[in-house]
């Protein structure tokens, strides 16, 4: 379906764009910081390289520019300019040794030089070896893993809800568009039109620069890479980098991660790994002062660009996901409190401009439709705020807190639906995440991990109280194990800093550099046990060796984790730079050839006949959307709203509308009647019409009548194509009568609403 050439031309617009944002984005972090190396500063330059392509990609789509072409180009001349006005640093302005930001040595050093006692190979180059070749294999195991839901993707179709609803097609509508400045309404119920944007933006280009969307399938192991890469960063001032690398992949191996995140465009991770990003960044900024005397340590976080860094990293997250905010909020608390005094106010600035640039565009574009930047959020106490009206109802929108005390719930479907999310060891892991959080609070060796255990805790307390985390009817919160992922950015936070906070009380921090962590030997690698346990029992690990598709996952942790490895390791043994680049240009190469055969075998498998997606009744209309190409198709029942990314086609060329009608404040509500719905398909001049019934969240297997098929019936200006229960497929011939409708017209009461239970 897609030519050779074609892929070459997209594979080849791909890699400038990436290498453009990659030269930019090294230059800035080295003339700006000059004195990050290492890891933390391979975590800015993504940090700052995510960024430049959201802030390219806003640009160009609020001047209705956003092309690929444009974007390419954009790219090029931003990395030229810096080329030209932005010279690279010398080695010697950087004022700390090779191995990482200041205040810290490499982890070679940290592991060679740890305390305890204890043979040469626990301690020694050896001993750090072993680690090393854990912690890879870890990682290799989680992506493999991960490459395993990936693999049912590319063999049906993307099949995740959330993505057909409505992430997908904001990010078409967005390519199609070429613009971010509009709302795409997936249905009349839901409001997430007014929902951040900044992980569709990043779908939006990657289908800008394919026309397809297979790189949507890969682009949260991008985030799973950032989420270890933070993970590390925050460990390794102390010397635990390995500790927290491991501690982080029980979590992204979980249940709830492995089944929703690869193969999909679900961004809980994303923004997950940016806030795991910005803590990561406070931590290494903080660990660059030299004299860490009680009356200085706030100077770590005084104004300045890793301080913006850090803000930017929040503010990408708010930007991706809403219920980020709560935790970006109480980083900046941190912020505050950790500045010097008499320099809070440029602090702050530093911090929060950063973190507007991040994301507030998206916020500034609900404000400016609804008079309120968060329109999901109706009132704060008895203070009722602007946000648009609703005729119809998805499901009660009910948090935790509501159901405290309530043991009959707790035992039906919060237990399981723990065990579902996170296994068999399902306390361990939340019991561990929370003792993170405490044990940083209350014995975190510096005063910028203390507050940060602070954060984690508060984020597990604001997902108590987030709406949705217990959606559904009345003492039925079906919807709780599906939300659970609200949490994984606490979670995530709390257990990386759990091998922080665990230290026997012997050991105390030294008064000059950190990262030679004084925890005896045995305990490190009895911690270094327990969680290879935990990881393997409650994440069921061996599936990446059982499941049928693991040749696919293998060879996607060997292309991801191992060769990189690898060469890394080649690298810092002395192998010539010359030698480096070409292993990495090969490798991409190699990937490139890869991707061809596994693109158009996804392509050709795409929403198939027996693909069984999406269900409820719409196999037969994703089927026969896979052909059709440069149509307006419209869409009427909640159902085909909720689903509607399969009639985008297999080009993703369809333009796709669901009908309705446009209120005050960004409302879009369910159309009341036979002759305004019979208008509405006139005035969308529309090549084809779906029909569905109204989606019962409550009882999915039980879905609801909706009216729209009966309104078009005997009407010469539709005829139906295919038939599939309650779901039909039209293809509209003419203009409708709305006059036809015949008395009474029909009533109000006849758009179908949720049920009360």
């Amino acid at each position: 379906m897609v030519s050779a050439g074609s892929y070459v031309l997209s594979a080849a617009l791909l890699a400038t764009l990436a290498l453009s944002l990659g030269f930019t984005s090294v230059r800035l972090r080295g003339r700006l910081m000059p004195d990050w190396e290492g890891a933390p500063a391979h975590l800015v330059e993504a940090i700052i390289a995510v960024a430049l392509l959201i802030w390219l990609s806003e640009l160009l789509g609020i001047l209705h520019l956003l092309y690929a072409s444009t974007l390419v180009a954009s790219s090029l001349a931003l990395a030229a300019a810096i080329a030209w006005h932005v010279k690279p640093s010398s080695s010697a302005d950087a004022s700390v040794p090779a191995g990482g930001a200041a205040g810290g040595p490499a982890p070679e050093e940290a592991s060679a030089t740890a305390g305890g006692g204890g043979s040469p190979a626990a301690t020694g180059p050896a001993g750090h070896m072993v680690l090393s070749l854990v912690v890879v294999g870890v990682i290799a195991v989680v992506f493999a893993h991960w490459g395993l839901t990936t693999k049912h993707a590319l063999d049906r179709g993307m099949f995740n809800f959330d993505s057909l609803w409505y992430h997908m097609p904001f990010a078409t509508e967005i390519a199609q568009t070429h613009s971010v400045t509009g709302f795409h309404h997936p249905d009349t119920v839901f409001a997430n039109w007014f929902y951040p944007q900044n992980s569709e933006l990043l779908h939006a280009a990657g289908i800008l620069l394919t026309h397809r969307d297979t790189l949507s399938l890969f682009l949260n192991f991008g985030w799973l890479a950032i989420a270890f890469l933070s993970a590390w960063c925050i460990g390794r001032p102390y010397g635990r980098g390995p500790l927290c690398v491991l501690a982080a992949a029980i979590l992204l191996e979980c249940h709830t991660l492995v089944v929703r995140e690869p193969g999909a465009a679900k961004n809980d991770l994303m923004a997950a790994a940016l806030l795991l990003a910005a803590i990561a960044v406070l931590v290494n900024a903080w660990s660059t002062l030299p004299n860490r005397g009680p009356g200085e340590r706030g100077g770590a976080l005084s104004a300045g660009w890793p301080l913006a860094t850090a803000g930017l990293a929040a503010g990408l997250a708010a930007g991706t996901k809403s219920t980020a905010l709560a935790m970006a909020a109480a980083l900046t608390v941190v912020v505050l409190v950790l500045a010097p005094a008499g320099r809070r106010r440029a602090a702050f600035a530093w911090w929060a401009l950063a973190g507007l640039a991040g994301g507030g565009y998206w916020y500034l574009r609900n404000l400016i439709a609804s008079g309120n930047p968060l329109p999901q959020a109706t009132s704060i106490g008895p203070i009722s705020l602007p946000h648009p009206e609703h005729l119809q109802s998805g499901r009660p929108d009910f948090n935790i807190v509501h159901y405290a005390t309530d043991t009959g719930v707790w035992g039906e479907y919060f237990t399981p639906g723990l065990h579902q999310a996170f296994g068999l060891l399902w306390p361990l892991v939340l019991a561990g995440a929370v003792a993170g959080g405490v044990l940083a609070l209350a014995r975190g060796r510096e005063t910028i991990l203390r507050w940060v255990g602070a954060v984690a805790l508060f984020g597990l307390l604001a997902y108590l109280f987030t709406p949705l985390s217990a959606a559904g009817a009345e003492g039925a919160p079906t919807a709780f194990a599906i939300n659970i992922r609200y949490a994984i950015p606490a979670l995530l936070a709390g257990l990386v800093l759990l091998p922080l906070g665990l230290r026997p009380s012997a050991d105390r921090p030294e008064t000059g550099r950190l990262g030679r962590p004084q925890a005896p030997r045995q305990w490190e690698w009895g911690l270094v046990a327990a969680f290879l346990f935990v990881l393997v029992v409650t994440d069921r690990s061996d599936a990446v060796l059982r499941d049928p598709s693991r040749p696919f996952g293998l060879l996607l942790a060997v292309l991801a984790v191992l060769i990189p490895a690898a060469l890394l390791l080649a690298r810092r043994r002395g192998a010539p730079r010359h030698l480096l680049l070409a292993g990495c240009a090969g490798l991409a190469l190699l990937v490139a050839a890869i991707g061809y055969p596994v693109q158009r075998d996804y392509l050709h498998d795409r929403f198939a006949a027996g693909s069984e997606l999406p269900g409820m009744h719409l196999d037969s209309a994703y089927v026969w959307a896979r052909d059709v190409s440069d149509a307006r198709i419209g869409l009427a029942g909640t159902t085909a709203g909720f689903l509607e990314y399969g009639f985008y086609g297999t080009d993703l060329s369809n333009e796709v509308d669901y009908l309705g009608h446009a209120g005050p404040r960004g409302a879009f509500n369910a159309i009341p009647d036979c002759r305004a719905f019979r208008a509405a398909v006139n005035a969308a001049g529309l090549d084809y019409l779906v029909t569905a019934p109204f989606l019962n969240f409550i009882h999915p297997d039980e879905p609801i009548r909706s009216p729209e098929a009966r309104w078009l019936r005997g009407d010469d200006g539709v005829e139906p194509l295919l038939r599939s229960g309650p779901v039909t497929v039209w293809r509209v011939r003419g203009m409708l009568d709305p006059h036809a409708c015949g008395p009474p017209n029909a009533p109000l009461r006849e758009i179908p609403d949720q049920p009360a239970s």
